[in-house]
């Protein structure tokens, strides 16, 4: 079989298979994160991008701003915060250099964003504190999109994230996580016509915190599970104006683990959905969607809003 034909083939079964991935996700066992971090991949961030194709050559400068209301809903350990209040703008550069490798063409791209964050209930006093700073770089020089048959587009990545942002061990609320992440990630896409149907399946590998007071750290090394994240939208575009709905699924795949002991009955899992609407002109997307988590466990969900631009120089 010609391989442009099976990867078509296996783009639209992995299309099928994701959406009863994502339902499942509801009921299934989930594991843990570091108390006070936060999975790597922000859940929603590629929502509405066309992820298994790679804009023409050029280059992209994104602005991503996020805000979000959210509640806590714990696992089983008994103490949690309450309520979390997150604003981020995040800039975006992406290189897409007209040339090809591997029969695919190529791109990478630079992502930092300043995140302001209040959280309540903080145990053991219930107390209330904001932080305010730079999140961890994100770096993929690795970007890969194939054109296949019945207008399938898959791309493959890769990124990694340096503990370079705003993280103290002495501090209850931090920005940053304390720890290295390596993100391998694939994007599929259906596009025909004014349709788009595409899935970004993430999977992210942290290293230890060696310099954690998370509950359950030994000596301030505590290891949090992987975790994988499916991003899915689903729009028509009609002229300029582009319509549809946006959401994600995440799911934490390992235990977390501490001093060599694993941490068991506690969990990280979300479902979320929400609308999109996005207008393009020739030198600008301007793209707005809101996504809101139907459940979740282990981790803050409620309502998120997204503002992204792109300006193509």
């Amino acid at each position: 079989m010609d391989r442009r034909v099976f990867l078509g083939t296996v783009a639209r079964r992995v299309l099928i298979g994701v959406a009863l991935a994502i339902l499942t996700v509801i009921s299934a066992p989930a594991h843990a994160f570091e108390p006070g971090a936060h999975p790597p991949f922000g859940a929603g961030a590629t929502g509405g991008i066309p992820i298994g194709a790679i804009p023409p050559a050029g280059f992209y400068l994104s602005s991503l701003t996020t805000y979000g209301e959210s509640t806590f809903h714990a696992d089983s350990r008994p103490h949690g915060p309450k309520t979390q209040s997150l604003f981020s703008e995040g800039l975006t550069g992406q290189w897409v250099p007209d040339a090809t490798l591997w029969g695919a063409r190529y791109a990478a791209f630079v992502q930092q964003a300043l995140v302001v964050r209040t959280v309540t209930g903080l145990p053991p006093r219930g107390d209330t504190q904001t932080a305010s700073g730079l999140d961890n770089t994100i770096i993929s020089p690795l970007n890969l999109a194939w054109t296949l048959p019945s207008d399938f587009w898959l791309s493959a990545r890769f990124a990694f994230y340096p503990p370079d942002g705003q993280y103290h061990r002495k501090d209850r609320v931090n920005i940053a996580n304390n720890f290295w992440a390596f993100e391998p990630n694939v994007g599929i896409s259906y596009l025909r016509g004014g349709l788009d149907l595409s899935v970004h399946l993430v999977y992210d590998i942290e290293t230890e915190n060696t310099s954690s007071n998370a509950p359950g750290n030994v000596h301030g090394k505590y290891q949090s599970g992987d975790v994988f994240v499916a991003d899915y939208t689903a729009s028509y575009a009609i002229r300029n104006w582009r319509f549809g709905v946006t959401g994600w699924g995440v799911q934490q795949t390992t235990d977390d683990s501490a001093g060599g002991r694993t941490l068991h009955g506690t969990e990280l899992s979300k479902v979320g959905i929400g609308p999109l609407i996005e207008y393009n002109a020739s030198w600008i997307g301007v793209n707005l969607y809101y996504g809101h988590d139907v459940v979740w466990r282990g981790a803050f969900g409620g309502d998120k809003f997204f503002l992204r631009a792109t300006v193509k120089f």
